[in-house]
């Protein structure tokens, strides 16, 4: 069923714009006429019957931020550079997007208007094209954003790369150790039994916990299910959020990783928006939403109540808790020479740089780790069998 964006006049003549989900237009215009409403304009949006492999990704964000940048440095008006990008861009979801952009753009709305209205677009990427629109230097905030988005993408990828082969090992040890518990095993099991003859004590716990398996594994692969489901719930709600927040601030390895990640973020986002002249109240509200976790995310109210009251960015920062004292230090002497955005994205770089150290040493002690428990795990399955093996035999060791 196609999805159409329309906008309509109320009787009060209040302007309204919706979208909804009709089998054509026709029974979209009935639908209106019998509410009072007048269409003034009726588009189809392609954007919400997306599929998996169409959903829009920060990757496509980034393409179209530099093909947009690229398309008002050859000198095309905004309204020209994105119908062309509405005509070209890759996913077909994204398309109907920048076609939405581009029509809001024709009725005179701005482009950070319009690209709020679409949650593929970040608070924080809208803010700054609303200062770049503000300040009259639409094309640098741009490059501005191009780089941002670079960085984080990057940043988000490494990590991502430093965690795909523990899982991946861990992945591929679960499924050999599951087929031998649940097919491997029970066979060599029925032998043991039609031979009638006592087995060691291993062989027996072996044979026992992989009869529990072969018979109720459809059980403990529902409890797994539901027990992912309900993590999964809990977590959405607000108490789950705040209560996954303070286990990341509690365990000691997660709670350094995650204060770095933490200082990192804020500090990329706040020195990006504070270069693109955005203001310092609006910046410290949007850089405390890519925060991820609501405890740090309150106590860095201090700073945006310490910047009101005209007490600096630099003692607030020392008694949020959050940042350590050299990065006080730093945004102290940042004010000081006033070159804020430049410090604080240089602590950006730094809490990355320490961010990615930090993961790859930790990976690098938990991959001998997990290959030595994999090892455990099949050499005491081998094992098992082949000392029930030997005692039917009987086979000297």
């Amino acid at each position: 069923m196609p999805h159409y964006v329309y906008e309509a006049v109320d009787p009060s003549g209040r302007k309204i714009r919706e979208s909804a989900a009709y089998s054509d237009e026709t029974s979209l215009k009935a639908y209106l006429k019998e509410k009072g409403l007048m269409p003034l304009s009726i588009s189809v949006s392609e954007a919400k019957e997306t599929s998996f492999f169409d959903r829009i990704t920060a990757k496509d964000v980034l393409v179209f931020t530099q093909e947009l940048g690229n398309l008002l440095d050859a000198g095309l008006p905004i309204d020209r550079a994105l119908f062309v990008l509405s005509e070209h861009a890759e996913k077909k979801a994204f398309r109907a997007v920048i076609r939405e952009i581009y029509i809001d753009i024709q009725k005179g709305t701005t482009l950070s208007q319009a690209l709020g209205r679409h949650k593929v677009f970040p608070r924080v990427y809208v803010n700054m094209i609303k200062a770049g629109e503000a300040g009259g230097i639409l094309e640098t905030v741009i490059k501005r954003l191009v780089i941002f988005l670079e960085t984080s993408i990057t940043f988000r990828e490494e990590i991502v790369s430093a965690l795909i082969y523990p899982i991946l090992l861990t992945s591929v040890g679960g499924l050999a150790v599951a087929i031998l518990m649940l097919y491997v095993i029970p066979s060599f099991a029925k032998i043991f039994t039609d031979m009638g003859q006592a087995l060691p004590l291993p062989t027996l716990i072996l044979i026992n916990v992989s009869s529990v398996f072969s018979k109720y594994w459809w059980l403990l692969a529902g409890l797994f299910a539901l027990t992912v489901l309900f993590v999964r719930w809990y977590i959405s709600t607000a108490e789950g959020r705040i209560y996954l927040d303070n286990i990341k601030l509690k365990v000691p390895l997660i709670r350094t990783i995650s204060m770095k990640l933490i200082i990192s973020r804020f500090s990329r986002t706040f020195g990006t928006l504070l270069q693109s002249g955005v203001p310092i109240i609006e910046a410290i509200r949007i850089s405390r939403d890519v925060v991820d976790n609501e405890i740090v995310s309150g106590r860095l109210m201090l700073l945006e109540e310490g910047v009101s009251k005209g007490k600096g960015l630099s003692a607030p920062l020392k008694e949020s808790g959050v940042f350590p004292g050299i990065v006080a230090q730093m945004v102290t002497v940042g004010e000081e020479t006033g070159r804020l955005e430049e410090t604080f994205l240089l602590i950006a770089e730094r809490f990355e740089s320490e961010t990615k150290s930090l993961i790859k040493r930790f990976i690098s002690l938990f991959e001998p780790a997990l290959i030595l428990l994999l090892g455990l795990v099949v050499g005491f399955i081998v094992i098992s069998m082949l000392v029930g093996i030997f005692s039917i035999n009987e086979i000297p060791l």
